[in-house]
């Protein structure tokens, strides 16, 4: 099963999908599974625009799933910043 039959079933259709199959990205370029590069100007849906695989973001990704990656908010995690309204 290829990756548009793959999301055909498992995801919901909410909203239509640019036909490529996005396979690498380097700062603000994507390849598709073809070798073709396109300008992603596409941030996404609720998500950081950081850009591909900039060197200081993949550094500290890696640190941290070497740690812990998710932890619920169920729990104290110390290293968790805790952000407060000043006013």
């Amino acid at each position: 099963m290829n990756t548009e039959e793959k999301l055909n079933q498992y995801v919901l259709h909410s909203y239509g999908r640019y036909p490529m199959a996005a396979v690498r990205g380097e700062g603000s370029r994507l390849w598709d599974s073809t070798g073709k590069c396109y300008l992603d100007f596409c941030a996404g849906i609720a998500t950081c625009v950081l850009g591909h695989c900039h060197p200081a973001v993949t550094q500290a990704l890696q640190k941290q799933a070497a740690t812990l990656v998710h932890c619920s908010n169920l729990y104290q995690i110390p290293s968790r910043r805790i952000w407060r309204n000043s006013s």
